[in-house]
């Protein structure tokens, strides 16, 4: 056979393999768990049944998310809420998608709703337990949920078939409370079983299977909660979906899934939850995209359907979930020519929008069409979130407080901390607004009727550690509050549950009362992120309104700082197309001349940073850019990479093309030695179409006080994002820059 017959076969099979494969969803989400008004509870595993409240909204996005940006067919997108996810209808289901599904096809199965654990006398495990999902109908005496080891034999069905499964959690798979100054809030977990599995059976690990089609990711570790929380539109959702959404947002369809993960962890730590999600799968499958589509098959769009038109007024199956805001863009091309432009006046819902036809007929339109987003338009989501408890307390009773905790640190029983980036407490006391809570080893305890160095010893074991968390005044909660609420970039929440920051109290080297902010959950383990677990304090000297004022100041300067950093990790920019730019950062290790693929590096460490082109990439279509590459540590402060602060928007285009006419694939952009602090450092490369005049003052800023730009970029106040007087960003552009997101980890 002709070498050139037997190429064109092969493109032709591999075309009908591509058009042949289905992709096919089960989304399951369940908020009510309450049985009906007067059942009597009787035989049952579990007496209390709490309901949620996201997990609904959570599946219509993923709903409204793999339509819109994955083109699964709404006709093969099934669905489980409430009251018809029952354990035997969830199984059915599950099943009837293996049994629909054939080889090579793409299958999908996401949950929202209870976790929980089930004993197991028989299981090969430690500590004899199954983790759960826990049916709508649990209620009801007999009625298991479905173990772990059970969804593993389902799931190994679907691998053994050749579909490619991937399964999303979120859920609790466990519920033991975390060290540290934490509420719970509203979580989703649900309590043990009372029966015994008594299941002995050991189905392999989807994850470890070699065959490389399944992909897991869980909201959290099987000793932690999964956290509900509300969005920045004020609905409910799962912490862990609010992070997955938004990572969604801003990778390309073709993102492998561990960028995926890596991004949805970020976004989930800096919005201020310590629960650690889980990604499984061989490393192979990983490295594919999401549910292991290949790359490139999918145009790398927002598609919207329309679902009604009134006059003038369309009705589109898009909201929050997509990113969508008031003043985006969407358009009905006839070719390459626009036939109807339509402009959303309201977005209403997690999946439903309100657009006006501003160019065209709405004739054109029908039911059911898919219409492109083409414009880029900013949220107006403040920047952070804080949380100041209730002071109601006068100084002079703070300062009570504070020798308190002055003899605490200097008991012989107790190892007093309040550094939570080192080291997680054993008891944790502090101040919730209204009372005081005592955690210790994980479970809250009744706190005394008053606080004394005696009665907090006595509910502390011996050399363990302890942090006594300090309240604040009237006067200084009033003061911050006030300096706060000037800047619209920062908001004051009144749910502990919803804030990024807390304030927070200790005692000085001085022994004086000190005032910081902290993360709204603690973990020593999460002191290499982005976000810092907490910043430094301020003492404060007197109860005079100057104090008051230089402790709310500072402690506005941090929110700013941290405000900076959010601002910049939440960022979603354009989405990919005729703006692609098709290159990459990679960092090389000078010591060893090779890539650092792993995104740590160690304090002392001499990296080079590259600008590398894309496989495929040859340069003759892209657009022309102007790069700019700047770090934002953990500490708030913006340091310029590329180009030199002198240099000029001159030789900082690309792509570039050698003597020959051919891509410069590889070009060195700068070097440096690694110092601290010690974090996540997050390296940016924005590439616009226009030049950024005062880019050296823009790019390189101690804290947030320096640098606004003004005029000349469509990046207009963007770059100022966390600034005094800075804002979310300006309200649209087109689709004409890129930005590219690199952490990497600094250690000692």
């Amino acid at each position: 056979m002709p070498k050139q017959l037997t190429t064109a076969l092969i493109l032709l099979m591999i075309t009908l393999s591509v058009a042949a494969q289905e992709k096919r969803a089960l989304l399951i989400a369940i908020d009510k768990y309450t049985p009906p008004p007067g059942t009597k509870i009787a035989g049952t595993a579990r007496s209390v049944f709490r309901d949620l409240d996201g997990c609904i909204n959570d599946a219509r996005s993923m709903q409204s998310i793999i339509s819109s940006r994955f083109q699964f067919n709404a006709s093969k997108i099934d669905t489980l809420y409430n009251d018809a996810a029952t354990r035997v209808a969830i199984e059915q289901q599950m099943l009837a998608l293996l049994k629909k599904s054939e080889p090579n096809d793409i299958a999908f199965i996401y949950y929202a709703g209870h976790g929980s654990r089930v004993p197991n006398s028989l299981s090969n495990e430690v500590d004899k337990i199954d983790e759960s999902m826990v049916p709508s109908d649990t209620w009801k005496p007999g009625v298991e949920d479905l173990r772990d080891k059970q969804l593993a034999g389902i799931f190994n069905q679907f691998i053994d078939k050749g579909v490619k499964l991937t399964v999303i959690m979120d859920c609790c798979h466990s519920g033991s409370l975390s060290r540290g100054p934490n509420d719970p809030g509203s979580y989703r977990f649900i309590a043990d079983a009372n029966y015994d599995a008594k299941d002995a059976s050991r189905p392999v690990i989807p994850e470890t299977r070699s065959e490389g089609t399944f992909l897991i990711m869980s909201a959290a570790q099987d000793n932690e909660y999964a956290q509900e929380q509300r969005d920045e539109n004020n609905i409910a959702h799962g912490a862990f979906t609010i992070a997955f959404m938004q990572a969604l947002q801003q990778q390309s369809v073709n993102a492998s899934a561990i960028n995926l993960f890596t991004s949805i962890r970020a976004i989930l730590k800096s919005n201020g939850k310590k629960q650690e999600p889980v990604l499984g799968g061989s490393s192979l499958r990983q490295q594919q995209t999401l549910f292991g589509i290949e790359k490139g098959t999918l145009p790398d769009k927002s598609l919207i359907a329309i679902t009604g038109i009134d006059r003038n007024r369309v009705t589109l199956q898009g909201g929050f979930a997509l990113g969508l805001y008031k003043e985006n863009e969407l358009v009905k091309f006839n070719g390459k020519d626009t036939l109807v432009k339509l402009q959303v006046e309201s977005v209403v819902s997690v999946n439903k929008s309100i657009a006006v036809v501003i160019k065209g007929d709405s004739k054109d339109l029908k039911p059911g069409e898919l219409v492109e987003v083409t414009n880029w338009v900013s949220s107006d989501a403040p920047l952070l979130k804080v949380y100041i408890p209730s002071g109601n307390m006068t100084y002079e009773e703070v300062v009570r407080l504070a020798g308190v905790n002055n003899e605490l640190k200097a008991s012989k029983k107790v190892k007093w901390i309040n550094d939570l980036e080192k080291q997680d407490p054993y008891t944790t006391v502090f101040f919730d607004g209204e009372k005081y809570r005592v955690n210790v080893d994980g479970k809250d305890q009744p706190a005394p009727s008053t606080i004394t160095s005696g009665s907090i010893l006595q509910l502390s074991k011996q050399d363990s550690t302890l942090y006594f968390e300090l309240p604040t005044s009237r006067s200084l909660s009033a003061a911050i509050k006030e300096r706060i609420g000037q800047n619209k970039s920062l908001v004051i929440v009144n749910d502990v549950n919803d804030a990024n920051y807390v304030l927070f109290g200790t005692v000085d080297e001085n022994g004086k009362p000190s005032y910081g902010l902290r993360r709204a959950q603690t973990s020593a383990r999460d002191s290499l992120e982005s976000m810092p677990v907490q910043t430094k304090t301020f003492a404060l000297e007197t109860n005079m309104s100057a104090a008051n004022k230089s402790i709310a100041d500072s402690i506005y300067e941090y929110a700013m700082r941290l405000s900076k950093i959010r601002g910049w990790l939440q960022l979603s920019p354009p989405k990919e197309g005729t703006s692609n730019f098709p290159f990459r950062l990679e960092l090389i290790d000078k010591s060893t001349q090779k890539p650092i693929t792993n995104h740590e590096y160690r304090l002392g460490d001499n990296i080079a940073f590259h600008l590398v082109a894309d496989s495929g990439n040859t340069g003759a279509s892209a657009a022309k850019r102007y790069i700019y590459v700047f770090m934002i540590d953990k500490n708030g402060n913006m340091v310029l990479g590329y180009p030199d602060s002198e240099g000029g928007n001159v030789n900082n285009q690309f792509p570039k093309l050698d003597s020959k006419k051919e891509l410069v694939r590889d070009v060195l952009l700068f070097e440096g030695e690694v110092s601290d602090p010690v974090g996540t450092d997050n390296y940016f490369l924005i590439a616009s179409d226009e030049p950024i005049p005062n880019y050296a003052a823009v790019f390189n800023q101690e804290g947030v006080r320096a640098g606004t730009p003004r005029g000349g970029s469509p990046l207009g106040n963007l770059l100022n994002m966390g600034n005094e007087g800075g804002t979310r960003g300006f309200t649209k552009s087109a689709s004409n820059w890129n930005l590219i997101k690199l952490p990497v980890k600094s250690r000692r």
